[in-house]
């Protein structure tokens, strides 16, 4: 199941600007390497938003993923288990109250191409809430579709073009609105490392993220939306921080830290 308004931000954030000293792990060959151990959202007042924490298996594979977003007191633990053909994300509440369940099924190259969110009523009974079909090319994700309820005719599609490893441009369309859709492009810092992106949150099964952070994002619809990001680093080049300006699709005022095993 998904967590969806912080994960629209988290799906699609990625940058360089000033430089903070401190002094985390032992240096890994490359920075890009890294697993995260947390994230933490704040306003821009440095107001707790909600947490995300994360463990992983011997394979930086993601295995415990725990969401904490107040005032709810119940964390949401997302669970993942690892088969030849599919990974199972399974969801409880903290006192362990059944919640629901997601199913990604793979190709050949240990891509998801699809999957199936199932969640559960106060009876115990299941229904499908949401089922998802991916499209990649190169490795990198390029259109994601989710089916409401089960519903073919009621969809959200996203669409990515990528060029020289990074994510150009978003397009966003809904099934209410026809044929139109949305398009966001990015700039991005060149010289930069993606240390926050699918693998350091051990989810390669969703594909590749962009190599470089990104730097800006504007939109294409009128009046168009703009987005600006900056970003502190630690000794090890890795963000720690992420600031986030800008009311585009993938932008909101919003703070980020990030810590790392």
């Amino acid at each position: 199941m998904k967590n969806a308004t912080l994960w629209v931000f988290s799906f699609l954030i990625f940058l360089a600007s000033s430089c903070k000293k401190t002094v985390d792990s032992p240096n890994p060959l490359n920075p890009a390497s890294s697993l995260l151990k947390s994230i933490i959202y704040t306003d821009t007042t440095g107001k707790f938003i909600a947490s995300i924490s994360f463990q992983y298996d011997s394979h930086a594979r993601i295995l415990q993923m725990i969401f904490d977003n107040p005032p709810t007191s119940d964390s949401l633990v997302h669970n993942y288990e690892y088969y030849p053909e599919m990974v199972v994300e399974k969801v409880f509440y903290a006192n362990n109250i059944k919640y629901g369940r997601t199913v990604y099924y793979l190709n050949s190259a240990g891509m998801a191409t699809s999957e199936t969110d199932i969640g559960y009523s106060q009876n115990g009974d299941s229904s499908v809430a949401q089922s998802v079909t991916y499209k990649y090319i190169d490795g990198y994700m390029t259109e994601k579709k989710t089916y409401l309820h089960g519903d073919t005719a009621t969809w959200i599609a996203m669409n990515w073009q990528y060029l020289s490893g990074n994510n150009s441009s978003m397009s966003l369309g809904l099934s209410l609105w026809g044929s139109g859709n949305v398009t966001e492009t990015y700039d991005f810092y060149t010289n930069s490392v993606n240390t926050i992106g699918n693998s350091n949150s051990g989810k390669l099964f969703l594909g590749k993220s962009s190599k470089n952070l990104i730097k800006s994002s504007l939109t294409n619809n009128l009046p168009p939306k703009s987005g600006t990001y900056t970003y502190n680093f630690d000794l090890m080049n890795r963000v720690i921080q992420q600031f986030i300006r800008g009311d585009g699709l993938s932008t909101s005022n919003v703070n980020i830290l990030y810590t790392y095993y």
